[in-house]
């Protein structure tokens, strides 16, 4: 078996949400990129994103092939004490939507998107973003951001190199030997 599609799906997401630096035109420079965390992050980790899926939905075609929408949501916070929060919150949700659908090999806000993961998927739809705001005198601030990730396959194929839309070569992630710790 190879990897599922799910993972493959997170990885290349996980892979362009490290992108996220000033320096390729961004907002903000993340510090750190988590799947799945449970731990909260500390203030030095700050600006961070953690990212997960929350299921797939599976319906079956008239031409016998699955039409699945797998859920992701992104979390990313970051701390102010000088701008508005909303503000901070805008420019970090700015961020994580364009870092998705820019490519992990063109990741600068300048280059063109691509909305469907490298041909990985169908489709990407951005859901919802909503604001995350520190209560009291505590300077934390963020978004959540959902989308949803279309794609099609075989019935009952869970595999990474059998969705319709994509190939082999497509599905093989690389870094332009750059390191990227996506955990």
């Amino acid at each position: 078996m190879t990897t599922p599609t799910a993972t493959v799906i997170l990885t290349e997401i996980g892979l362009r949400l490290a992108n996220i630096t000033v320096a390729n035109g961004y907002h903000n420079t993340v510090k750190s990129v988590d799947r799945a965390r449970l731990k909260p992050f500390k203030g030095y980790d700050l600006p961070a994103v953690n990212y997960w899926s929350t299921g797939m939905q599976n319906e079956r075609t008239v031409y016998n092939d699955d039409n699945r929408t797998l859920s992701v949501f992104i979390e990313i916070h970051s701390m102010t004490r000088d701008l508005p929060f909303v503000d901070v919150a805008n420019s970090l949700a700015s961020d994580v939507v364009t870092a998705v659908v820019r490519k992990d090999t063109a990741p600068q806000v300048s280059d063109a998107p691509d909305y469907n993961l490298t041909d990985t998927v169908d489709d990407l739809i951005l859901r919802n973003i909503s604001f995350i705001i520190g209560e009291g005198q505590e300077p934390w601030c963020g978004a959540l951001i959902e989308f949803e990730v279309k794609y099609r396959c075989e019935p009952f194929v869970m595999d990474g190199n059998d969705p319709i839309v994509a190939t082999s070569q497509d599905l093989t992630i690389t870094t332009n030997d750059t390191v990227v710790s996506v955990s």
